[in-house]
């Protein structure tokens, strides 16, 4: 699709560019929004035989890194045409913080609904804004900051407790913690992936490959220290219907960090980071519907704030490119 200038100049509205994106977010958002329900559903169904819930996420990161890792193994070291140069070191670092966020997040949903997880999720921005003024020194517009404060106000408004009874206790001093926790290795995890990408120039499956396969080293740590296998093991085995969910849980997984890996390597992280972020507002509305969350009137107030702000941030950066489009093709 494609627009005049002045007569003469032509502006293509709708490119590839335009079309990859809308896959990639497309693909991204309907591999997550099952992989959201399944997550919360995990932790909150009472499994026959005996009505046991599940309760092991590291065993659970630990399934689904296992999974990722296979979806990628074909892709990435068998079919790559380019020859692997990145040091091992580098995707170990990125494995670490991916999971270390990953696990604070699976640990947070045990002291939170998930919509409130999913929102907090959302400020992902936060570290994001503030590595990049202290380590990167960069500088942020006025809009940039007052989306940041949208959606931490709206995070904040929905996570205070109401007195009355009969409001679902959406979150404890525990969770915020983990959640924080998860957030601050969010946040480095991007910026990690995109130098390795820049100065490296791996596929999309080598770095999900690699990433996920020393993700399984880190988490296998974890779960010998804790003895968490055994138990999440048993507990599979004795819960039929549990290792269905859990293997739909880690085939949305799989198939999503396809897409997530693509936008990284193909696009860019910032662009990766926006559409997980808005994804989480279809996640947040089908678990409500899903399990009947209760919200009060203030609650529903605190989530248009957080989406305004990323609706905001959105919109305005289409803007932007839009009139770089325009200008280039003013001089052209």
């Amino acid at each position: 699709m494609t627009a005049r200038v002045g007569g003469q100049s032509r502006i293509r509205l709708i490119g590839w560019s335009e079309i990859e994106i809308l896959l990639c977010a497309l693909g991204i958002y309907v591999c997550y929004i099952r992989y959201g329900i399944l997550h919360e559903k995990l932790f909150k169904t009472p499994y026959e035989p005996d009505g046991a819930h599940f309760r092991y996420p590291t065993g659970l990161i630990g399934i689904q890194c296992v999974m990722n890792a296979l979806f990628a193994a074909l892709p990435g070291l068998v079919l790559a045409k380019q020859p692997l140069t990145t040091p091992m070191w580098k995707f170990a670092g990125a494995a670490l913080t991916y999971m270390s966020a990953m696990l604070f997040s699976f640990m947070a949903l045990q002291h939170m609904s998930y919509p409130m997880q999913a929102l907090g999720k959302s400020s992902k921005m936060i570290p994001v804004m503030l590595m990049g003024i202290v380590i990167r020194g960069k500088k942020y517009k006025l809009r940039d900051y007052l989306c940041v404060g949208l959606i931490t106000g709206g995070v904040l408004l929905f996570s205070m407790k109401k007195a009355s009874a009969g409001t679902d206790s959406h979150s404890s001093p525990m969770g915020m913690t983990l959640l924080c926790l998860s957030l601050l290795m969010d946040g480095l995890t991007g910026p990690v992936q995109e130098k390795i990408v820049e100065q490296h120039n791996p596929t999309s499956h080598q770095l999900m490959f690699y990433q996920n396969l020393f993700s399984i080293f880190w988490i296998g740590i974890v779960l010998g220290i804790t003895g968490e296998f055994g138990r999440t093991r048993d507990f599979l085995l004795s819960h039929p219907t549990a290792v269905r969910d859990v293997l739909y849980f880690g085939l949305a997984s799989a198939i999503g960090q396809n897409f997530i890996f693509y936008t990284v390597r193909n696009i860019s992280a910032l662009a990766c980071t926006t559409i997980t972020t808005t994804r989480k507002f279809f996640t947040i509305l089908i678990s409500i519907l899903w399990f009947k969350h209760k919200l009060s009137l203030r609650q529903m107030f605190a989530v248009g704030m957080v989406f305004s702000g990323i609706i905001w941030e959105a919109v305005s950066k289409h803007r932007a490119r839009m009139a770089r489009s325009m200008e280039k093709a003013k001089t052209s």
